[in-house]
């Protein structure tokens, strides 16, 4: 009931809430996001002659799990993230299939750098398989290989942040501005209720009405609008002036 009688100040609110929420969307960018997924190969030695490599994948999980380590340790992706500020990279197993396949995802702000870091992520991936199975010294002919399955083209544009914060301060604001027009509301009527106070405090509800003599005396009782209710006479023994009367003198004989 107050913001319908207060409407100016809910008015006002709204406006201001309007301002706030389209100045919080457009400080705030949206960000970019890009997929890849990569396979490992079993090697040649692994897979009998003339039979499908897909099907000796099974045995790949470990490998597969000591490439995750250290592909996403500081010491390998770091390079990555810092030439990137604000860019996050994650490389890890593909949860939705039992195979061993590694499903990379970067986000950034820019879309340009969204798709460098995604490509080179794709080319971290065989050159630290590289590195881990030179270390060992594996045999050629024994050495695990990884394919690119799928790369996104074309980044996605990731609003998620800027829809949270708009919409926080665009509710945050209305509700502000209901509240602060209650307050108002509240406000002026105790001020007002405290004018009317002391003008009630003010009238005088009963008088003495000093006009004529035929009045003096008089007790004149008036309602507070000033409508006239009646008169009192003095009690007996006073004359029309509240005075005692005076004693009656002796008559000489």
């Amino acid at each position: 009931m107050s913001s319908l009688k207060r409407w100016y100040f809910l008015l006002v609110g709204l406006i201001v809430t309007g301002v706030a929420t389209f100045l919080v969307f457009g400080m705030i960018s949206p960000t970019y996001e890009a997929n890849a997924s990569m396979v490992l190969i079993p090697p040649k030695v692994a897979v009998t002659v003339g039979e499908n490599p897909y099907l000796y994948l099974g045995g790949l999980d470990q490998a597969l799990g000591v490439l995750q380590v250290k592909v996403a340790s500081p010491s390998e992706s770091a390079s990555l993230t810092d030439k990137f500020p604000g860019a996050e990279l994650s490389i890890a197993k593909d949860a939705t299939t039992s195979g061993p396949i590694i499903a990379i995802k970067v986000s950034a702000d820019d879309a340009d750098d969204t798709m460098e870091l995604l490509a080179e992520s794709i080319s971290l991936v065989p050159k630290t398989l590289a590195t881990l199975q030179k270390e060992l010294q594996v045999p050629k002919p024994s050495l695990i290989t990884v394919m690119e399955l799928s790369s996104d083209h074309e980044p996605t544009k990731v609003a998620k942040k800027q829809l949270q914060m708009t919409m926080i301060v665009a509710a945050g604001g209305a509700s502000l501005s209901l509240l602060g027009t209650g307050f108002l509301d509240r406000l002026i009527n105790r001020r007002k209720a405290k004018k009317e106070a002391k003008s009630a405090e003010a009238e005088t509800f009963t008088r003495l009405s000093p006009v004529g003599d035929e009045n003096i005396g008089k007790i004149e009782i008036k309602n507070v609008d000033g409508k006239r209710k009646g008169s009192l006479r003095p009690p007996h023994g006073l004359n029309d002036r509240g005075e005692s009367d005076p004693p009656a003198a002796d008559v000489g004989t």
